[in-house]
């Protein structure tokens, strides 16, 4: 059982339960099986276990994950595959237009076939699982990739490290809940209140004054 994402799931639906209809029931073993098969690796434990748990979300405003879409696995796959193509292109991936924050730690290029997809910010940009770190690295890292990502982050060291930090933001004042008036529905923002606009997820985990 993974009890990060537990705790991260509470906390979240005590601020905003409406999400709690949104989360799917979880996949099969079967299904993760096929998943990793596909993809030729092995899902880190906690990785698994979310997916166990619960199989993505069918939020249409706001996601699980702190307003980005949870993929669930026939998502991943689709997202998946559509990297991989993109991760063979060798002028696309030319590591003079991407850096690794911090240096050594993230492959830098546009797309590799071990990033795993975990969520959307449904705009072409994810948070996801990195299973081929560069020299500095570690398989398992939390990174951000996708379409205007050249400046790649290790987010954190592990997806329960991850969940963990959700779950602070969460708890802190640097979690905003508004109501969005062109979608009818309540949605996540992040940083402070007097601030001119909030932050997109990713925006806000990298800058220097987020919740670590």
């Amino acid at each position: 059982m993974n009890h990060a994402w537990n705790i991260y799931k509470k906390e979240l639906f005590t601020r905003m339960p409406a999400l709690r209809e949104t989360l799917n029931q979880g996949a099969s073993e079967d299904a993760v099986r096929a998943a990793e098969a596909e993809i030729g690796v092995t899902f880190p434990a906690e990785l698994r276990e979310m997916y166990l748990a619960n199989d993505g979300d069918e939020a249409e405003i706001c996601g699980v994950l702190l307003g980005f879409h949870f993929l669930s696995l026939d998502e991943l796959l689709s997202e998946w595959r559509s990297w991989k193509e993109l991760a063979e292109n060798a002028e696309l991936n030319a590591p003079e237009h991407f850096t690794s924050t911090p240096p050594g730690r993230i492959k830098r290029r546009y797309a590799d076939a071990k990033w795993i997809p975990l969520c959307s910010d449904s705009g072409g940009n994810f948070i996801g699982i990195d299973l081929d770190p560069d020299v500095n690295g570690r398989a398992g890292q939390v990174i951000n990739f996708g379409r205007d990502e050249h400046n790649k982050v290790v987010l954190e060291v592990n997806l329960n490290a991850f969940l963990e930090r959700l779950t602070r933001i969460i708890r802190s004042d640097d979690f905003v809940i508004e109501d969005d008036e062109f979608a009818d529905g309540q949605i996540i923002c992040f940083g402070p209140e007097d601030r001119d606009g909030h932050y997109h997820l990713t925006e806000y985990l990298v800058s220097e004054g987020s919740v670590k």
